[in-house]
């Protein structure tokens, strides 16, 4: 699938189950994520940590509809399995497309596709190219200041005031590379590396989004 289509798909899952009350349907979904996750090789390192994240707002969302929500009993048991179960699709399917997903692909594929504007998607591709050059900064300027007898706790403002500061600096000599290389913003602009939007991928969100329509409608699964 193109990166613009895996995109698409994901939003659109997402849309979806903010309106279905389907338990089963989002364990579905979640183990389809779990499997993504599997197969491309992330699943080790990654399960661990995201079932830490979501043990807080999933015992949240249970406590907060089954112990204050509206209706009987059995209404508030199946609400609150439904707003669980919801947490956990949103963040195990966010963690599959971003272990399939390649940022310079998806940025280069919404310019072509969607037509995002170039001076925004080389503007993000700079920012992230300039990530580890900041914490090495940051790690140098602390180092500079212990070295003057001055703690630079994370919380410091100063330390951030010198790291924005150097950032600013970057961020100017980016522009100037840019220039230099021949960007001219709202230019037409030839492409290296094309990025087509796949009809192959177009079946798997047709297929995809009919399978849930069809759970929901059909099966109509608790």
């Amino acid at each position: 699938m193109n990166e613009t289509q895996k995109l698409l798909l994901v939003l659109l899952i997402s849309f979806e189950i903010a309106f279905t009350k389907s338990v089963y349907l989002n364990l579905i979904l979640i183990v389809m994520s779990l499997l993504i996750l599997l197969i491309t090789g992330n699943f080790a390192k990654n399960f661990a940590r995201l079932l830490i994240v979501s043990i807080l707002p999933a015992i949240g969302s249970f406590t907060s509809f089954y112990f204050f929500g509206t209706g009987n009993k059995e209404q508030r048991v199946h609400f609150a399995f439904v707003m669980t179960t919801r947490v956990g699709v949103y963040i195990f399917l966010g963690a599959a497309f971003i272990s399939t997903m390649v940022l310079y692909k998806l940025l280069r594929s919404l310019e072509q596709n969607v037509k995002m504007s170039a001076t925004f998607v080389y503007g993000i591709l700079g920012a992230f190219s300039f990530i580890p050059k900041i914490i090495h900064a940051v790690k140098t300027i602390r180092a500079v200041g212990m070295m003057r007898g001055e703690v630079l706790h994370f919380w410091s403002p100063k330390l951030y005031f010198k790291a924005i500061t150097q950032s600013l600096v970057w961020s100017n000599n980016l522009a100037m590379a840019m220039t230099s290389h021949g960007f001219e913003e709202g230019e037409k602009r030839s492409y290296y590396e094309r990025f087509p939007a796949k009809f192959g991928g177009w079946m798997i969100i047709l297929i995809v989004m009919l399978f849930i329509q069809y759970c929901v409608f059909i099966l109509r699964l608790w």
